[in-house]
């Protein structure tokens, strides 16, 4: 999963994507400044950089990407 979230924060240009949990929760990631990626976690900002979400990448079930290029 690490590899997959490097390659989309990482794509040129850029495209907005949803990570999806598996407890459910879905947390957008809508710019790649607003995310750091380590080899456990994946750190996202949200809501103009007041929230950040800290995401356990073992407990990431899926990636959806958008349809248009940020």
């Amino acid at each position: 999963m690490q590899a997959e979230l490097k390659k989309m924060l990482t794509a040129q240009p850029f495209i907005p994507f949803t990570v999806v949990m598996s407890d459910g929760t879905h947390v957008t990631v809508k710019h790649p400044e607003t995310a750091l990626l380590t080899k456990h976690w994946l750190y996202v900002t949200t809501d103009g950089g007041e929230t950040t979400e800290h995401l356990y990448l073992l407990h990431v079930t899926r990636l959806q990407r958008s349809e248009k290029a940020a």
